[in-house]
């Protein structure tokens, strides 16, 4: 195992998560203090993934997700949100970034092992190259290889945020068919659909060339929120959210929501915020344009972005 890259530590995370049908509690805490707690249930089967998540702080939510579809269910509106997954999975090297592209942006070292929820783990230390980027240490169950704990690490050691079981056991108390009869039993809810449409950036008139090495771009879209029912009118007729690119290093995600700028932004004009290791920046950019972006990237990182966004004449 100690001769595994950085390729091979990923390969083996994304395994165990195809491959392992698991069921615990899984918690996030971030620098700042806030907690959050859901309940996991994960099947594989042959032909599918199935998984509901509960959470069990905050607001009351359900979220199921077969495959690549997922359903939010929101108890407290009476809504069910229908969306397709588009968002790298954590550790999962997404389609679009070329294996040994890691390597040169990351390092990674096989530091020991640790007893964590009654099960032996290897530590695994990612560490960045550069200061474009966070580091990562991922406690990994040696019997299945699933993601026990990872923390998100800053450039001066610092813990940004950490997330992990505080329990779990490789079965569920229900199979994939039950968890699908959960999912498809929207009686009482309204269903609400997000119609995806992909797009570019240069259609509304703007260009960004990724200004940070080892980034590529995933998808660019465009989304309506729609009635499950809607007819082509209402398809055409539903208001459309801001442009969104999602950006990735492999490890790393960048977003970035642009839209056309209202003076009613003025107030929010460079306004930055961190929740743990999540960075938000908005700010006027391409004369008219309005960006909002969010990653688990250093502020840095989100300023490059921001300042290679340029107006395309059309």
């Amino acid at each position: 195992m100690r001769a595994l890259d950085i390729d091979g530590w990923l390969e083996r995370m994304r395994r165990a998560t195809d491959l392992n049908t698991y069921s615990g509690q899984f918690n996030v805490l971030s620098s700042s203090g806030v907690v959050s707690s859901s309940r996991v249930w994960h099947v594989c089967e042959p032909e599918r993934q199935i998984e509901r998540m509960e959470a069990l702080s905050g607001n009351p939510r359900i979220v199921y997700r077969q495959n690549a579809e997922v359903r939010s269910f929101l108890p407290a509106k009476r809504v069910v949100k229908i969306t397709s997954r588009d968002m790298p999975r954590k550790f999962a090297l997404p389609h679009g970034v070329d294996e040994g592209m890691l390597a040169a942006h990351y390092v990674a070292q096989l530091s020991g092992h640790e007893q964590l929820i009654s099960r032996t783990a290897d530590v695994l230390d990612l560490r960045p190259r550069d200061a474009l980027r966070f580091g990562y240490r991922i406690w990994l169950d040696r019997e299945s290889g699933l993601v026990l704990k990872w923390q998100t690490i800053s450039a001066g050691g610092k813990v940004l945020e950490e997330a992990g079981f505080s329990r779990l056991a490789l079965e569920t108390p229900v199979g994939g068919a039950q968890i699908e009869a959960m999912m498809n039993d929207v009686v009482g809810y309204r269903v609400v659909r997000d119609a995806r449409a992909v797009t570019t950036l240069h259609d509304h008139g703007w260009s960004l060339h990724v200004p940070v090495p080892g980034f590529v771009l995933l998808n660019c879209t465009q989304t309506s929120l729609v009635p499950d029912n809607a007819d082509k009118a209402a398809l055409a007729a539903a208001p459309l959210t801001p442009v969104q690119c999602v950006y990735s290093d492999g490890l790393a995600t960048v977003s970035v929501f642009l839209e056309a700028y209202g003076e009613d932004q003025r107030a929010y004009e460079g306004q930055g915020m961190r929740l743990g290791a999540t960075q938000t920046l908005s700010m006027r950019v391409a004369q008219n344009g309005w960006v909002t972006m969010v990653g688990e990237v250093p502020l840095l990182t989100l300023r490059r972005f921001a300042s290679a966004i340029k107006h395309v004449e059309q």
